[in-house]
């Protein structure tokens, strides 16, 4: 069973590397999972979801109710041998050439599958927050989920695997580094001194980054940019006219400016970008570039973004534009009196 037990942890801290950036070295007693990108969290909480069982096929359990979320993901009727077909199922998701024991049956697993799983473990009971934002020590081999929060961004439930090393049972370090996509929106003008003359054609820039969604909301998976303009009107198309949306890494537009009726703001349309619950886009910059005509001597302009009903950006300082104005007296014989027409 030590073997099977070790043979078997190999090929579990394979699969669970899919789910987070994890490097195992060995250690002695107990283990230390170092944290990577998560010193600016608001919180950062741990709970182990597998355990060593030598008395199940595999040799490991779920525990602390992380099965159930499991079985589910997996559309499975929870139960302990449905639990025990999900842990080889995440073992042959790695490895499809692993051979398995007699009567051993693994469970279809696929990326989505896990990454709703672990939305789903995110939200049991049974967390303990760490004091530590760089470490947390653990005691017991097996598979750890971390979770943080932040102001301003979006963190991915993160897994470690602390396994057994030489001689058994020692146990191994992990390294997990966070995976999180910011929610903040900024917005810039190209005029460094705001400094315009109406009828100037002015271009500003927004930069948004798409956001991670709970993969187990699949209800409501909308993400929108949106604008807000005072003292000018859009100017999209024409001579020298810029309307883009792009995403970083992807050619062309994904996506289309479209002015409210009232052609006081805009809205863009990007649930495209978070349709699919594996989260691909997550954490890439959106940049939406766009020119305006000032037609008042003061411009005020908005941006924020929208995902998932929440809304970001609205403590935003709006950026200002101003048109100077002169106002020139003309008078005769040196005396301010004499005012000339």
């Amino acid at each position: 069973m030590k073997n099977l037990l070790k043979k078997i942890g190999a090929l579990l801290v394979a699969a669970v590397m899919v789910l987070s950036m994890c490097t195992a070295v060995f250690a002695d007693g107990n283990a230390t999972i170092k944290l990577t990108g998560f010193n600016t969290a608001d919180s950062v909480e741990c709970m182990q979801i597998i355990q060593k069982d030598e008395s199940t096929t595999s040799g490991w359990a779920f525990v602390n109710g992380a099965g159930a979320c499991f079985t589910e993901a997996l559309g499975m009727t929870n139960s302990a041998d449905a639990q025990q077909k999900v842990i080889w199922g995440l073992i042959k998701f790695k490895d499809t050439n692993v051979a398995l024991p007699t009567g051993v049956t693994a469970a279809n697993v696929t990326a989505a599958n896990i990454d709703l799983a672990l939305s789903k473990v995110a939200a049991l009971n049974g967390f303990t927050e760490s004091t530590d934002k760089t470490k947390i020590e653990v005691s017991a081999a097996g598979i750890y989920a971390i979770k943080a929060e932040e102001t301003g961004f979006t963190y991915k439930t993160a897994t470690a695997y602390v396994g057994f090393g030489e001689p058994y049972p020692a146990l191994t370090n992990a390294e997990v580094t966070a995976k999180k996509s910011p929610t903040t929106v900024d917005k810039t003008v190209a005029d460094d001194d705001h400094v315009v003359a109406i009828g100037d054609i002015v271009t500003y820039t927004i930069e948004a980054y798409v956001p991670f969604l709970d993969a187990a909301n699949t209800e409501n998976r909308t993400f929108t940019i949106t604008d807000k303009i005072k003292g000018a009107e859009y100017y999209l198309a024409g001579p020298n006219a810029v309307n883009s949306v792009t995403m970083e890494g992807k050619d062309g537009q994904v996506g289309e400016i479209v002015v409210n009726e009232d052609g006081k703001g805009f809205t863009v349309n990007l649930n495209t970008l978070v349709a699919d619950t594996d989260n691909p886009n997550a954490g890439k910059k959106i940049t939406v570039t766009y020119t305006a005509k000032v037609t008042k001597t003061t411009v005020e302009n908005k941006a924020g973004s929208h995902a998932a009903g929440v809304d970001y950006g609205a403590d935003n300082v709006p950026v200002k534009l101003f048109t100077g104005e002169l106002v020139l007296l003309k008078y005769g014989d040196g005396n301010v009196n004499n005012a000339l027409a």
